[in-house]
């Protein structure tokens, strides 16, 4: 055989094996033409009647799904396929399983907003500027907190947080933290990263009940000094840590959105971060520029909930 022609019969030949295979698994097809493959697939089609019935309303928000033996009977297929069907509903955040009683359809839950303003930003990460605290008092307001949901301390910054506040890993930071429960089930959880040379007074007793008590008193403390500051606002969504899930009540198919306001000098140092993380099944993110019909309104929290924000940035 010529051996420029060798190559062009290898291809030929491979080409012949290929469609007697594909022959040998038409031939293996049953009586409706369907092959082993084609029942593997039918999951995907269980799963988009099920999706298209959820969404029309055929299956409504807290109510089962049909179930296993029945999604069987009606498909005719296996066990193992009808399960994977659920899970890819689960998966998208559409259904939930319940082990012994079955699968239904997730309740739509109460959405809040998130909106992003041009006004003075406020201290996010103050004890006094908790809803609870602002709209009751601060005594008031404790008494129906089942645990204490904010707290400050100094502590070593890590790889994560270092960039947060412009210092190296193993620096001194000051971190608080906040957690929000709101009446309609969402809660938001906030972090607050500033270098710790910035807040020499930290430790002094006083000082640090101030910080507590005093919604502005953290950032003009900051700022004293070093303004005019300006702000850097970005947002970002991923999946919750399950750390986190725990913290903020979500399911392990929900996303969390992630709003890092960073405040800096004139000179472009960091001054301070906050971190607003917030589970996407209960919030949205708005800004005030486009929403707003006046973006410089200022709102007092009754308007904030009549609005259905639940938190200004």
């Amino acid at each position: 055989m010529d051996a420029e022609l060798q190559p062009v019969v290898q291809v030929v030949e491979r080409l012949f094996s290929k469609g007697r295979a594909m022959q040998a698994d038409d031939d293996s097809a049953g009586p409706g033409g369907s092959t082993d493959a084609d029942k593997d697939a039918r999951w995907r089609t269980i799963a988009a009647d099920l999706r298209t019935g959820i969404l029309d309303g055929r299956y409504p928000p807290g109510g089962a799904l049909p179930s296993e033996p029945e999604l069987v009977r009606r498909w005719d297929v296996s066990r193992p396929t009808v399960r994977k069907a659920i899970e890819t509903l689960v998966s998208e955040g559409l259904a939930y399983v319940m082990r012994g009683r079955g699968s239904f359809v997730r309740p739509t839950p109460e959405r809040r907003l998130i909106l992003i303003s041009n006004q003075n930003r406020a201290d996010l990460a103050s004890p006094a500027y908790h809803p609870e605290i602002r709209a009751f008092g601060w005594e008031l307001a404790k008494k129906d907190m089942p645990e204490e949901p904010f707290h400050g301390e100094r502590i070593n910054a890590t790889r994560n947080t270092a960039p947060l506040c412009g210092v190296r890993p193993g620096q001194s930071v000051i971190h608080r933290h906040s957690l929000w429960r709101f009446p309609f089930g969402g809660r938001v959880e906030i972090d607050s990263y500033a270098d710790a040379e910035l807040v020499p007074d930290w430790d002094d007793q006083k000082r640090f009940h101030q910080y507590r008590k005093r919604p502005k008193f953290f950032y003009d403390s900051l700022q004293r000094n070093r303004g005019p500051v300006r702000w850097i606002t970005l947002t970002t969504a991923r999946l919750a840590y399950e750390d986190e899930r725990t913290r903020l009540g979500m399911s392990y198919a929900d996303a969390i959105v992630l709003v890092t306001r960073t405040q800096i000098d004139r000179h472009g140092r960091l001054l301070e971060s906050t971190q607003v993380k917030a589970p996407a099944s209960h919030f949205e993110i708005g800004h005030g520029a486009e929403l707003a019909d006046d973006p410089n309104e200022l709102f007092n929290p009754e308007e904030l909930a009549d609005e259905a924000i639940a938190l200004l940035i």
